[in-house]
């Protein structure tokens, strides 16, 4: 699988182009960044856009989603099972497999930055697509309205560290040192992902919020 990273949006948010080397079928994950240098790379490579893959819909991950779609009216929207709108969706469920051409991209639920969030998943090619579960560094946080600390904690501890460690993280917005780590990496650097316990976790959080 092939991935081309996209900065912009509204506060170094990421989008991510990825396909399939094989047939050249082709995905957005988040439309958060302008939509020109998306479209160039798409038809320099001649792709075929098929899916739009939804990590959560807090404004700033959606914020070109119209502009994709008038231009792609046919085009796959796939968000959370959980949510309730009026988008051209398919919902997804935790676990759920969707194919980018013969590329297997795995739906992880991982609610707690926001109850619809969910990580995409090539076991692989070793990539995750974070949005804002977790970044380099740190994991999103829990201050809005449908952000549950607790839910977080067992999405990162139960859900994302028990991935292969070498698997490599792709976030929603560029907040490390790097745009992208390993989940090892992740761990070794931050206190984040060494909690022994949800109030130890809490106790992370809570002093990440004091600091800022």
């Amino acid at each position: 699988m092939i991935i081309r990273t996209f900065q912009g949006g509204f506060d170094k948010n990421l989008s991510y182009l990825i396909w399939c080397e094989k047939t050249q079928i082709a995905a957005i994950i988040d439309p958060a960044v302008e939509i020109n240098p998306i479209l160039e790379e798409i038809n320099k490579n001649n792709l075929q856009l098929s899916k739009i893959l939804i990590t959560h819909t807090h404004h700033d991950h959606i914020s070109f989603l119209d502009d994709f779609y008038y231009l792609f009216p046919n085009i796959q929207i796939l968000v959370c099972s959980k949510l309730k709108d009026d988008y051209h969706n398919i919902q997804i469920e935790h676990n759920q497999i969707v194919t980018i051409g013969e590329e297997l991209i795995i739906c992880l639920h991982t609610p707690g930055h926001y109850y619809d969030s969910i990580c995409f998943w090539n076991k692989k090619n070793k990539s995750l697509f974070t949005g804002d579960t977790m970044f380099i560094g740190r994991t999103g946080r829990t201050v809005s309205a449908r952000s549950n600390i607790e839910d977080l904690y067992n999405s990162i501890y139960n859900i994302i560290l028990e991935l292969p460690h070498d698997t490599e993280i792709f976030p929603g917005h560029h907040y490390g040192y790097k745009i992208s780590a390993t989940i090892n990496e992740n761990i070794i650097c931050s206190k984040f992902f060494n909690a022994k316990s949800l109030h130890e976790f809490k106790e992370v959080m809570n002093q990440y919020e004091l600091n800022r």
